[in-house]
């Protein structure tokens, strides 16, 4: 694929991203199918072929399964690859549902620091840096806290770490979750970057990542606390919804 590169601003036209959730099934022929898309719109549009790019959210176990042909089918449409990692780790419970010994451990104790978690991590950082495109961390989940200063950056630290381990990892951006996040992200990816756009051209790890390694149970207790915890946030979240909060910390 080619270098990524800034596309030109257009005098009155905002540049947004797309965002392609895929879905668990066919997702290289969905990955083909919006590829035809772009290609037309780009001929209809009289624009250059590349000028539309996509980002692809892997936030199903099937997807990383899939990442080289996903990236291959979109090539020169292709932005990158990003980690949805919440959707992720429920994608791990729905595919194994049926399988007790991969039953999860309480949800605070799943995090990027499971390995089936950072195995996902890196495999997306070294398919993109590979095919040359952007690796695209994924979303802390923190936000601001407006009526409380030490609560609110108590926030920010947590965030900064989050971004701190993706950026060393190999990311070469990140998903922020609010607005007020934004700064303290730059901050954490800016000051490791060093002036340099991306993190493609880093020399990658020599070390081999399994398709077991993808899918390594997690590690740690199953609590009756813990399964009264999931149920009475899913209730309280739902209701809140209802009530007609969509951002509920």
């Amino acid at each position: 694929l080619p270098q990524p590169r800034r596309l030109p601003r257009r005098p009155g036209r905002r540049v947004r991203p797309l965002l392609l959730p895929p879905q668990d099934g066919a997702l290289q022929r969905e990955a083909r199918i919006w590829n035809g898309v772009f290609e037309r719109a780009e001929r209809v549009a009289g624009i250059e072929r590349g000028s539309i790019r996509a980002t692809v959210l892997v936030e199903t176990l099937p997807a990383v399964f899939q990442m080289d042909e996903i990236l291959h089918e979109l090539r020169d449409h292709s932005a990158g690859l990003n980690c949805g990692r919440w959707d992720y780790i429920f994608s791990y419970v729905k595919t194994f549902r049926a399988h007790p010994d991969r039953l999860l451990p309480d949800r605070a104790l799943v995090g990027m620091a499971q390995h089936f978690m950072r195995s996902y991590s890196h495999l997306l950082i070294r398919t993109c840096h590979r095919r040359r495109v952007h690796a695209m961390g994924g979303m802390a989940a923190q936000i601001p806290i407006k009526d409380d200063a030490a609560a609110n950056e108590a926030a920010l630290e947590l965030v900064r770490g989050d971004k701190l381990r993706e950026v060393r990892a190999g990311h070469d951006g990140t998903w922020a979750a609010h607005p007020g996040l934004i700064p303290a992200i730059r901050e954490v990816f800016e000051g490791h970057l060093g002036g340099k756009p991306n993190q493609i051209d880093a020399a990658a790890p020599v070390d081999a990542i399994t398709e077991e390694d993808l899918i390594q149970p997690p590690r740690g207790a199953r609590t009756v606390e813990g399964l009264r915890l999931n149920t009475r946030v899913g209730v309280q979240y739902l209701a809140a919804w209802l009530g007609g909060s969509g951002s509920v910390p």
